[in-house]
């Protein structure tokens, strides 16, 4: 143990208040920040499990929230919808990855990432709930404030978001019509382009 590189790590953490990102906070027009955006999740996945199709350890879930977007302090927020920022977006994150590992001693930089990995590879039960989490939050925003929010200000179409909700159809039948029905609400305010 090496008290100091552990709390140097500890205000690392604190750039994650300093990454915004698109989604707009309800009711405000400031846009969230990805510290608020993880904790929100991640208090989601707690009260939303009893939706879930599947068997999740929730401790888990909470853990991967808490840290899947820990890669954006070295590799920025890649917006939902930017296809171009996609095309880099694993590499810039890999190696964001690979410079939070050398803040932290070798077990929990294996843990950190252990952690993101199965979070980005979504092939466990964890992992889709905690990407079903973090599509459905800023969808929240979009859908029940903001006058359709980024939605509205991107020009994003109906095929565009319900491709983004596939994982939470995964995660749970009630959560997704509930949203589609919404997202239908939209389309007629003119938040959202039919398509």
């Amino acid at each position: 143990m090496n008290v100091q590189k552990d709390i140097e790590f500890i205000i690392l953490l604190e750039e994650m208040k300093k990454i915004q990102r698109q989604t707009k906070v309800l009711g405000c027009n400031r846009r969230e920040n990805d510290a608020e955006h993880s904790w929100h999740v991640a208090t989601m996945s707690m009260f939303l499990q009893n939706y879930s199709k599947f068997e999740t350890d929730i401790n888990k879930v909470i853990k991967m929230l808490l840290i899947h977007d820990l890669v954006e302090i070295f590799a920025g927020d890649t917006f939902a919808y930017d296809t171009s920022g996609y095309e880099d977006k694993i590499y810039r994150e890999t190696q964001a990855m690979n410079k939070l590992k050398g803040f932290l001693p070798q077990n929990m930089a294996e843990l950190l990432e252990s952690l993101w990995l199965e979070f980005e590879n979504g092939e466990t039960n964890e992992s889709k709930y905690a990407n079903a989490m973090d599509r459905l939050q800023p969808m929240l925003s979009n859908l029940f404030s903001n006058d359709g929010g980024t939605w509205a200000e991107h020009k994003i179409k109906v095929s565009q978001v319900l491709k983004r909700m596939e994982p939470i159809k995964d995660f749970s039948e009630e959560i997704y019509n509930f949203i589609y029905e919404n997202i239908q609400d939209n389309v007629k305010k003119g938040y959202l382009i039919a398509d």
